[in-house]
């Protein structure tokens, strides 16, 4: 008989904080709890069912490194200043530059980390749109390699990525109501980029500017190293799949919104060898 564990150990198992676990049990459909007598009582979960979903999740988890997250940041990169004129400098479009950076690199990061997956676990080869267009990039995956050479995917595939806590895989009402927009597949990836990802790329020269600043010794020894980024790739769905609403727990949508449970995405190998056979 599988141990039983109070929500404490189970949390310590997975070795999620609070708010995530949270967030996987009760929104995400990640992994579920014993049955309680009339939904009363304390939660209780099954070992081997969490052990289950954390190995699943170690296997498709995919470490990113420093080249990786430069590719993702030179395009990022690209992208902020292919419009930026010198007038832009001290306005709000100037002051969102961090946001907009992370939130570029982080869609980018979970692309490379789909085409890292899909190459160690199924030898499978793809190409990524990393151009710089005007117009709306409506693939992800722009080729795939057979018998040696590269071809252009039989369906359309989207990779979408989000913060590791979020529970689910939102698409924008246009992405799947204009036929033109809408892929076939979406992947959904969870990179767990640092906020200051900036500062640990650019650690030296910050030192450099810094260290004989007043206030320099109270943090030069937290200064972080820049380390792998590791990225959750944690499933696919056709687009049919997804439900339409206008909400989701903890987050109202000013409109229409096509939604997903990361927990009842097809994750599992057989799912995955599923999808390749399909590109």
């Amino acid at each position: 008989m599988s141990k039983l564990l109070t929500k404490k150990e189970a949390v310590e198992f997975l070795g999620l904080d609070d708010k995530t676990f949270d967030n996987y049990f009760k929104n995400a459909a990640e992994f579920p709890c014993i049955d309680r007598n009339g939904g009363r009582g304390r939660f209780y979960f099954d070992e081997d069912v969490l052990r289950k979903w954390k190995d699943s999740l170690a296997w498709r988890t995919v470490d990113l490194n420093k080249d990786d997250y430069a590719l993702c940041l030179d395009f990022a990169l690209a992208q902020h200043f292919r419009n930026y004129v010198q007038s832009d400098f001290g306005t709000g479009r100037q002051r969102e530059f961090g946001q907009k950076i992370t939130n570029w690199v982080k869609g980018q990061l979970g692309e490379v980390a789909v085409k890292k997956f899909l190459k160690r676990e199924f030898n499978v080869d793809i190409e990524l749109d990393f151009d710089i267009r005007d117009k709306i990039v409506l693939q992800d995956i722009t080729a795939v390699k057979e018998n040696g050479k590269m071809r252009t995917p039989k369906i359309g595939i989207g990779i979408k990525s989000s913060k590791p806590k979020s529970a689910f895989l939102v698409l924008g009402e246009n992405e799947i109501r204009i036929k033109e927009r809408r892929s076939d597949i979406y992947i959904y990836c969870r990179p767990n980029i640092p906020d200051d990802h900036l500062l640990r790329l650019t650690k030296e020269e910050v030192n450099e500017a810094v260290k004989n600043k007043p206030h320099y010794s109270k943090y030069k020894d937290l200064m972080p190293d820049f380390i792998n980024i590791p990225c959750e790739v944690v499933g696919w769905c056709h687009y049919t799949d997804l439900r339409e609403t206008k909400s989701i727990p903890g987050q109202e949508f000013d409109g229409v919104r096509f939604v997903k449970e990361s927990g009842l995405l097809r994750k599992s190998k057989k799912d995955w060898e599923e999808l390749t056979k399909q590109l």
